[in-house]
């Protein structure tokens, strides 16, 4: 090697130098390529050194009281600690430029390039990261918890209580609905008993024909006697002749008066007589006392007071016969007129009626057929056979249809009826309807006008038959018809009718029935003043989140709030007294199943769902866990805790909406109480269904029911109303019992059986204490099981965890916007431009053209971290 180095021939120095400025250049790049790669992995470390103790300052408080880490300062505001902490590790081997020459690297910050900040989007009150965080701060707690809760046995009672409630549901309309048409049965009886009156009444065929002609020779005869009163009643026409002579021959007619109108003649002669003798009494005048004379005229004039009243009583014979011929030719007409407007009235409104139940009856074959597809759908088979065989008792009454003879007996007689209805009206005297008109008002203006120039029999005869021609005209005289009246009696429709829809129980007892709806409408309204009181809630705080918060609100801030609802308790309203209020405490019973099918429908496939949801279980463990709810003061065994702790160990009666926060992030409801209603009515709602059903399918309640509705004086289907009117009544009663016990923190069972139910009727079917199994329910559950739900369902878990930051916001900030959620970062980023030397690269750019100040060059650094 010496040898070759102390060689100076030229072939050796021309090689060099080409291979040396390449060489040189390689080596330059290399020292100073290797310079700005360690440049940067000490500056990135210097950056990670620094956000680390940005994440170090995490909140504390916020760590003891929820189990989340989130920065306590926002990265800006600590920006100019972080940057001393960044420039004191890229400075760590205290060297300065001066000891550039002993230094293998030189960093320098450019002032004003260091900043510090936040991730956006990482806030902790962001759903993935508190879900994140809650999901980390529960994998080892939320096991334990969930066992000790032992929700998983509690979950196989709530299996198919939807079809529970689908089922008790349609039969509570279908039954309830029979009231209505147990209504339009009776009404049809009412109906039936009408028209069968006028079969029994109405005269037959030929009886209608010899009326109609007796009253057309009634109106005859009516005339013949209303003209001869008239003309003697207002003849004043006077006889001439001497006054002894007109005495003796006046008292000679009377004699021989045949009486009443046949002595017309003789009656007109005595009135014309009478007009003539101005005063027989003269005639007495100047004769002694004693004489023959005397005695002679008084003796005349004697028979002439006689043959006076004589004639006024054979005037008043004419005129009763008259009038009492005028009533009852209108009796007997507007009689029959009556019968047959009612039987052809009755007939239509039995058409009616027909149309009307039929099809009410589709509407409750309908709800008949919705009621056994829901039995059908039924998972207990003791509840399904027992439901099968109530809904058996009806079938025999959707199969029967025998209508058909006697519609066509309706139809028969509304014809029938309608005949002689049309032809009764078609008899018309002097303008007037015979069945409207009183005769003697018809007939008396027109005998004036007839009587003046009656003056013998024969000219009265005559001027009657001439008034009844006149008069009477075209009208009808007698009535045949093709059809003839049928008894609706006969057919088996009314037998059925009246023997089986109609009839009341052998035992019905009205007054006992009185008895039975009075006690029990008394145990409602007992039980209804405790619902009215479950639903208060001045015992918790009344409190608007959103005008406590001003709107600062995570859900706000995420744009997750939940829509608004009303509190929806139930209104229950009627109950045993009447058919409206049992139909309207019915109708309640269907209205307290009616919240939110939805959670209901989801509760019966919780099991299933939960198996595989343990980030919802974890969640929801720590809902419950670090969030107060409505029975949180209660030990479950009725007595009050005085401080009840989070899970954390964080006193819960600290936080501002206390016993109302599991509830708020169920339902979101910026008033703290409406939160709580709904959730009372919603505990109502599925504790109900279950003892609904209960109610409906123990025989012992059902055969004590329809042992109470049998005192009820209703038909078949009137009693079946009232059955299901009382065990609506006896599950409300029960399920009131419940809720309070449930509100108190105590267990409830949810699946009922002779020793944990308490409403009995007629006889207890166990001790009536209630014996709580080890499925028992509380309060709590039911908070865990519908908050469990919502998070099992994609779109609603952003909405529950937001709210649940809600709860967080406002207790942490009360006031002191410092401690918001809001600028508490889990993440940070970090950005800096950082200057190193080097010796070969600047030369570099000076020979290539590129002018390079001083010999450095600038790294850009960017860095992010989080928890």
């Amino acid at each position: 090697m010496l040898k070759f180095c102390r060689k100076h021939d030229g072939a050796i120095s021309v090689f060099l130098t080409l291979i040396l400025i390449p060489t040189l250049l390689f080596a330059g790049v290399v020292v100073d390529g290797a310079r700005i790669y360690g440049s940067k992995n000490m500056i990135s470390g210097a950056g990670d050194l620094a956000m680390n103790g940005a994440l170090a300052g995490y909140d504390g408080d916020l760590n003891d009281a929820y189990g989340l880490i989130a920065m306590s300062k926002t990265p800006e505001e600590l920006s100019s600690n972080l940057q001393d902490y960044f420039e004191a590790t890229l400075s760590a081997n205290g060297l300065t430029p001066r000891d550039f020459n002993k230094a293998l690297i030189n960093l320098e910050l450019l002032e004003g390039s260091f900043q510090a900040s936040g991730v956006e989007g990482t806030q902790i009150y962001q759903t993935e990261v508190m879900k994140q965080e809650i999901l980390e701060y529960m994998k080892y707690r939320a096991p334990v918890t969930f066992v000790n809760r032992a929700i998983l046995s509690k979950l196989d009672q709530f299996k198919g209580i939807d079809k529970e409630k689908k089922a008790v549901e349609s039969q509570i309309d279908f039954e309830s609905g029979l009231a209505d048409l147990q209504e339009k049965f009776d009404e049809l009886l009412e109906l039936v008993e009408k028209h069968t009156q006028v079969y029994r009444n109405i005269p037959s065929t030929s009886q209608i024909s010899a009326l109609i002609q007796k009253t057309k020779d009634n109106y005859g005869r009516m005339c013949f006697l209303a003209i001869g009163y008239d003309r003697l009643l207002n003849c004043t026409v006077a006889e001439q002749g001497d006054l002894r002579g007109l005495l003796d021959q006046y008292n000679d007619l009377a004699v021989r008066c045949a009486g009443g109108l046949k002595g017309f003649e003789e009656l007109l002669k005595m009135e014309k007589i009478d007009c003539g003798m101005e005063d027989p009494y003269s005639l007495l005048n100047g004769l002694d006392t004693q004489s023959d004379d005397y005695r002679e005229i008084r003796k005349e004039l004697s028979d002439y007071e006689a043959n006076t009243e004589m004639w006024a009583e054979q005037l008043e014979v004419i005129h009763k016969e008259y009038k009492e011929l005028s009533s009852e030719t209108l009796f007997q007409i507007t009689g029959i007129y009556s019968y047959a407007e009612a039987g052809f009235d009755s007939a239509i409104k039995i058409e009616e009626k027909m149309a009307e139940l039929k099809q009410e009856m589709k509407g409750c074959s309908t709800q008949y057929e919705k009621w056994q597809g829901a039995i059908s759908d039924l998972d207990s088979s003791g509840a399904k056979d027992e439901m099968s065989a109530q809904a058996a008792n009806y079938e025999a009454f959707f199969s029967k249809d025998n209508t058909d003879e006697f519609e066509q007996m309706i139809d028969n007689n509304k014809q029938y009826y309608g005949e002689i209805k049309e032809v009764l009206e078609d008899m018309i005297f002097a303008g007037n309807q015979v069945i409207v008109a009183e005769p003697s008002a018809v007939i008396d203006p027109l005998a004036a006008q007839m009587s003046a120039s009656v003056n013998t029999q024969q000219g009265l005869d005559q001027q009657a038959k001439a008034m009844l021609k006149e008069n009477w005209g075209d009208s009808p005289y007698q009535f045949s018809s093709d059809k003839d009246k049928k008894d609706i009696e006969t057919t088996d429709f009314v037998k059925y009718l009246r023997e089986e829809l109609c009839k009341p129980d052998d035992s019905s007892d009205k007054e006992k029935s009185k008895e039975e709806a009075k006690k029990w409408d008394d145990s409602l309204a007992e039980r209804l003043e405790d619902y009215k009181t479950f639903f208060m809630t001045d015992d918790i705080p009344e409190i608007n989140l959103q005008e406590v918060s001003k709107g600062e609100l995570p859900t706000n801030w995420l744009k997750a709030a939940a829509v608004q609802t009303a509190s929806n308790s139930a209104d229950i309203k009627g109950g045993m007294s009447d058919k409206n209020n049992r139909k309207e405490i019915s109708n309640s019973a269907k209205d307290a199943m009616k919240n939110d099918n939805s959670s209901l429908d989801l509760l019966s496939g919780l099991a299933d769902m939960i198996q595989g949801g343990a980030e919802a279980v974890y969640m929801t463990e720590y809902v419950m866990g670090m969030l107060s709810y409505y029975s949180v003061s209660w030990d479950g065994e009725g007595n009050e805790i005085k401080d009840p702790l989070s899970l954390s160990n964080s006193c819960l009666k600290d936080h501002l909406i206390y016993r109302a926060e599991v509830e708020y992030v169920i339902w979101g409801d910026s008033d703290s109480r409406d939160n709580v209603v709904k959730t009372k009515a919603m505990l109502f709602a599925i504790q109900f269904v279950s003892n609904a059903f209960f109610a409906f399918t123990n025989s012992t309640l059902a055969t004590d029911a329809a042992r109470i509705a049998g005192f009820f004086p209703v038909g078949v289907l009137g009693r079946a109303a009232i059955k299901a009117a009382l065990l609506a009544v006896v599950s409300l009663i029960e399920t009131t019992d419940d809720v309070i016990q449930l509100t108190k923190g105590e267990a409830v069972d949810l699946l009922k059986d002779k020793n944990n139910w308490e409403t009995w009727i007629w006889t207890k079917g166990g001790s009536g204490d209630k014996e709580h199994g080890a499925t028992a329910v509380k309060y709590e559950d039911y908070l865990w099981l519908l908050t469990c739900i919502q998070l099992l369902i994609p779109s609603k878990q952003a909405g529950i965890l937001a709210r649940t930051a809600d709860c967080i916001e406002i207790n942490r900030t009360k006031g002191n916007v410092e401690n918001s959620l809001k600028t508490r970062y889990t993440m940070v980023k970090l950005s800096a431009d950082v200057r190193t030397d080097t010796f070969f690269l600047q030369k570099v750019g000076e020979q290539m053209g590129t002018p390079v100040d001083e010999n450095t060059f600038v790294i850009h650094y960017k860095g992010i971290q989080g928890y």
